[in-house]
């Protein structure tokens, strides 16, 4: 794992949430990047700026975690209906 330095104005911040969720400042900012990072990869989704699999990819989730993630926030998965008929067809001949 790497190390990685930031500057933060509000570090208070950290130990505030830090308490509320029980966790050391090192694993708020862990979650809270991985969050973000999920956050960002639905909004570019929504808005057609990645295909779902670059969205799973960008937010560090596998397909299936994503699609949970779109309903979850109520986001509408994308797909024309050849892209479906292709995803049928290769899940028929590889699974």
């Amino acid at each position: 794992m790497e190390t990685v330095s930031v500057r933060l104005e509000r570090v208070k911040d950290l130990d505030f949430i830090g308490r509320i969720l029980r966790k050391k400042r090192s694993k708020v900012i862990r979650s809270l990047l991985f969050k973000g990072r999920q956050m960002e990869a639905l909004e570019l989704y929504r808005e057609g700026k990645v295909s779902l699999g670059l969205g799973a990819r960008f937010a560090g989730v596998s397909l299936s975690e994503f699609l949970d993630l779109l309903k979850t926030y109520c986001i509408p998965v994308n797909l024309e209906l050849g892209d479906a008929k292709s995803a049928m067809e290769y899940a028929e001949k590889h699974l």
